[in-house]
């Protein structure tokens, strides 16, 4: 009978652990199917947006990219790696926030602001490669329509630069006389393209006013102040990440703490509070009696 009251006392105590744990999950600040969802929406959201702003402008850069040296690439490639690696660390954050575990939660933090400095780093790159732009874009172009005759590929670099931007030569039409070259078709905005164009202006002859190096340039500016400011902007948006991971790792480790010291205290009520059975326990007061279950022999 000892036996049968400690076990319902056990069993009460593990009942009260159970109550307790639940009771501490219902008060918990940030309910657990909030905290991977919070985390995701950060992940994918910031992780979209980065990818987004690199292909874009890695796009715009490839398209001219027979005028630009392969540096002009880095900060769209960077933003491309680091717009991956955001989906890899939410999904790290995720794990960490269903498992409840503080290092997950914590790494993942610590992860999101290496991102941060890594778009920042980006954004700088991008501004600082625009110091030389003009006359890299001169040089290039130039050289470029030097080769036009000769060099199929340099032909159709410029066709595409001056039948997409709608431009003529380095500052204008003129340009080709200097170089000795008839005006291309890809500069004409009116007119036949089995016409042959000299260096002249006429009607039948009508190329686009405006040069190449101007229009490329407002194109290459923009695009590095696109980069800048979108990786600005999703860097302020990730320091709100940052913030909340950390504010949730903080929750997480007082919850288990909280959880850790309940225990402790059920495991002493339970040890201090358990009395041997005395001689005043109504349970001792009347005999017990063994009876065999053989019977009785006459002696």
């Amino acid at each position: 009978m000892m036996g049968g009251r400690e076990k319902e006392e056990e069993g009460g105590g593990g009942g009260g652990k159970e109550e307790e744990e639940e009771e501490e999950r219902e008060k918990s600040p940030l309910p657990q199917g909030i905290h991977h969802l919070h985390i995701e929406f950060f992940g994918t959201l910031t992780g979209i947006m980065i990818i987004s702003v690199g292909t874009t402008i890695y796009a715009v850069y490839e398209d001219f990219s027979h005028f630009l040296d392969p540096s002009y690439f880095s900060p769209a490639t960077l933003l491309i790696v680091v717009g991956i690696f955001v989906f890899i660390i939410a999904f790290l954050g995720c794990c960490g926030a269903f498992r409840e575990s503080t290092c997950m939660v914590l790494v993942f933090a610590v992860s999101l602001s290496i991102v941060l400095v890594l778009e920042l780093a980006a954004a700088i790159a991008a501004y600082a490669l625009q110091d030389g732009i003009k006359s890299l874009l001169a040089d290039k172009i130039n050289a470029t329509m030097h080769q036009y005759p000769t060099h199929n590929e340099a032909k159709a670099a410029i066709d595409f630069l001056q039948s997409k931007l709608y431009c003529c030569g380095y500052d204008g039409f003129e340009d080709w006389k200097k170089q000795g070259i008839d005006i291309p078709t890809s500069c004409l905005s009116m007119g036949d393209s089995n016409i042959t164009c000299t260096t002249e202006y006429t009607f039948a002859c009508h190329p686009y006013k405006s040069g190449c190096i101007k229009h490329l340039t407002i194109i290459i500016h923009r695009s590095a102040l696109y980069i800048g400011t979108g990786a600005v902007a999703i860097a302020l948006i990730q320091l709100t990440g940052i913030m909340f991971a950390c504010m949730l790792g903080r929750a997480i480790r007082r919850q288990k703490t909280e959880r850790e010291r309940r225990r402790w205290e059920l495991r002493e009520s339970l040890v201090n509070g358990y009395q041997p059975l005395g001689k005043s326990d109504p349970f001792t007061t009347f005999p017990v009696v063994y009876m065999s279950s053989e019977p009785l022999k006459n002696s």
